[in-house]
C-alpha cells in the first residue's frame, strides 16, 4: 500500500484551494460581465384602462378596467395629468359661482339601508325633522330637497310625503325624493341577470297597490348609461366590498348622478346628522367643494397613503383630514365618488390582509391603519388626486360641517357658521346610542325649546321626530316649504 508523504499531502491541499478560488471567482463575476437571471414575478398584473387619456384636457374618468376573470384585477385609472411636472397640469375648470340671490336648487343626499331599518330609521326621522326646520331659514327663491337612495319604497316613506321622481324645474317646492337603488351586497347573479330586469319586482308590485305608474319608476343603476354604470366595476364591488358597510353611501353618488345632476349644490352626508339652521342660507363660494373634518390621519398613514397614490399612478397634493360629508356642486361630488370607489377597491385588495378585512384584529391597529375607515382612506386618495390634477377645488370646513351634537355652550353656535351637527361615538348628550336605548324618554322637551345651544337643538329635533307622526312631519315640510317660498 502506497503511503503519502506530508509534503504530498500539503501539495494536494494547496491545489484544492487554488481550484476552489478559481470556481468562486467564476461564479461571482460582476453584473457587467454576466447577465443576471430574471426571476418570475407572481404578482397580479396591472391592467390598463379602457380608454387613453389626453393630458392636455381635463377628462372625467368614467370607465373602469376590463380584466380577465382568471386574473386579480387592479381597479384604478391613469391620472389625467402628470403629478411630476406642473407644466403638464391643466388649469382649473372655469369658475362660475352661483349667485345666492338667484334661484338656488340644493339636495341633501343620504343612503338608507332598508334591511337595517329598525336601527337607522330613527336617524332618518330626526334628519328629516331638522331638514323641515331648516326650510324656514332658506330664502324664498331657494329649494332644498331631501334625496334618499334605498331599495324599498316602504309605507313609512310614503307617509313622509316622499316621491319617486326627479326634480323638473326650479319652481317645484322642496320635497323628499326617494330613488330605488340596489345595494352592492344584493347584486347576486339572479338580480343582475338580464340587466337587472327582475331586481325591482317587489317595488313595482307595491307601487301598483298605491296606483302608481310602474313604467315611470326611477331605479338605479341605469345599465345603459356608461357615465354612471360600469358592469365590470359593479361586479368587482360585489366580489371585494359587499361586506363593507359604507360602500353604498359612495356608490349611490356615482350611479345615481342623473337623479341629482340638476342641483346647484348637494350635501352628501351620513344619516346620523342634524341639518342646522345656518345651512338654510349658506352655499359654498368660488366653486369650492367643502368637506367636514376627519380624524383618521396619522403621520404613519399619511406617508402610507402618499406611497399608495404613487403605486396607483395618482397625483398627491398633500391634503389630509377630510371628513365624509361633502357640500359642493353635483359634478364635484360625482367626480370624488368615482375616484373614491377606485381607491377603496385598490386598498381593499392590496393594502389590507384578510384578517383585517374580516375585522379579526378589531381596532388593534387604530388609528394607524384600520379597515373600518376604508371609505375615508379611499376618499383621501381621490381628493388628493383630483386636487393635484386641478379638477376640483377643496376646502376642509372645520367649523362648518360635521359639528358636535354634544356642545352646550352658546359661543359654539354663535361663533362661526355651523351647517350640520354630527353624532359621534359618545355617551354625552346628545348621544345617538342613548337616544335609541330610550335613555331620553323621560326628558322634558320644553326645557330645550328656547335653548339655542347645539346640544339642545339636537335633543329637540330628535325628541320631536319621535313624538310626531310621520304624517305630521310631512305636513310640517309642506307648510315650512310654502312659508319659505311665499
Amino acid at each position: 500500500m502506497r503511503r503519502f508523504s506530508p509534503r504530498s499531502l500539503l501539495s494536494a491541499i494547496a491545489l484544492s484551494l487554488v481550484i476552489f478560488i478559481i470556481i468562486f471567482i467564476f461564479n461571482h463575476q460582476s453584473p457587467n460581465e454576466v447577465e443576471p437571471v430574471q426571476e418570475k414575478c407572481n404578482c397580479p398584473p396591472v391592467v390598463e384602462t379602457a380608454s387613453v387619456i389626453n393630458k392636455s384636457t381635463i377628462v372625467k374618468q368614467e370607465v373602469s378596467n376590463i380584466t380577465k376573470p382568471e386574473t386579480t384585477p387592479v381597479p384604478t385609472t391613469k391620472p389625467t395629468t402628470s403629478s411630476s411636472s406642473s407644466s403638464t397640469i391643466p388649469p382649473l375648470p372655469p369658475c362660475q359661482p352661483v349667485d345666492k340671490n338667484s334661484s338656488v336648487q340644493r339636495a341633501i343626499i343620504i343612503y338608507y339601508p332598508h334591511h337595517q331599518g329598525e336601527y337607522f330609521f330613527p336617524e332618518v326621522r330626526w334628519l328629516y325633522r331638522s331638514w323641515a326646520e331648516m326650510l324656514l331659514s332658506q330664502p324664498s327663491t331657494w329649494r332644498t330637497d331631501f334625496v334618499i337612495f334605498t331599495y324599498n319604497f316602504s309605507a313609512e316613506f310614503r307617509s313622509l310625503g316622499c316621491v319617486n321622481r326627479v326634480r323638473q324645474n326650479k319652481q317645484e317646492p322642496s320635497v323628499c325624493r326617494l330613488f330605488l337603488y340596489i345595494p352592492i351586497q344584493f347584486r347576486t347573479p339572479n338580480l343582475t341577470s338580464n340587466n337587472f330586469e327582475h331586481a325591482f319586482t317587489a317595488a313595482k308590485n307595491l307601487a301598483k297597490v298605491y296606483n302608481e305608474s310602474v313604467e315611470q319608476m326611477v331605479t338605479i343603476p341605469v345599465v345603459n348609461d356608461s357615465k354612471t354604470f360600469d358592469v365590470k366595476r359593479s361586479q368587482l364591488l360585489y366580489n371585494v366590498l359587499r361586506t363593507y358597510g359604507y360602500i353604498d353611501s359612495i356608490n349611490t353618488i356615482y350611479e345615481g348622478y342623473h337623479t341629482f345632476s340638476m342641483y346647484d349644490f348637494v350635501l352628501r352626508t351620513d344619516i346620523d346628522v342634524f341639518i342646522y339652521r345656518h345651512f338654510g342660507k349658506y352655499i359654498p363660494q368660488n366653486c369650492t367643494l367643502l368637506t367636514g373634518g376627519g380624524g383618521y390621519g396619522t403621520d404613519f398613514n399619511r406617508r402610507k397613503l402618499a406611497r399608495i397614490s404613487r403605486d396607483m399612478g395618482f397625483a398627491f397634493s398633500g391634503m389630509s383630514g377630510m371628513g365624509s360629508t361633502w357640500y359642493g356642486s353635483a359634478h364635484d361630488g360625482y367626480l370624488v365618488a368615482n375616484q373614491t370607489l377606485y381607491g377603496m377597491l385598490w386598498l381593499a385588495q392590496y393594502e389590507f390582509a384578510t384578517p383585517e378585512r374580516e375585522s379579526k384584529l378589531g381596532t388593534l391597529m387604530w388609528p394607524e391603519w384600520h379597515y373600518g375607515v376604508l371609505l375615508l382612506y379611499g376618499q383621501h386618495l381621490a381628493i388628493n388626486h383630483l386636487v393635484g390634477t386641478n379638477q376640483i377645488r377643496v376646502v376642509i370646513g372645520h367649523n362648518l360641517l360635521d359639528q358636535s351634537s354634544t356642545d352646550a355652550s352658546q359661543a359654539y353656535v354663535q361663533n362661526g357658521i355651523r351647517l350640520n351637527l354630527h353624532c359621534w361615538h359618545t355617551n354625552d348628550r346628545f348621544s345617538k346610542f342613548a337616544f335609541k336605548l330610550g335613555h331620553y324618554n323621560q326628558t322634558d322637551l320644553e326645557k330645550y325649546r328656547n335653548d339655542t345651544t347645539a346640544q339642545a337643538y339636537a335633543m329637540r329635533m330628535a325628541l320631536e321626530s319621535k313624538y310626531m307622526t310621520l304624517e305630521q312631519m310631512a305636513n310640517l315640510v309642506r307648510t315650512n316649504s310654502s312659508t319659505a317660498s311665499s
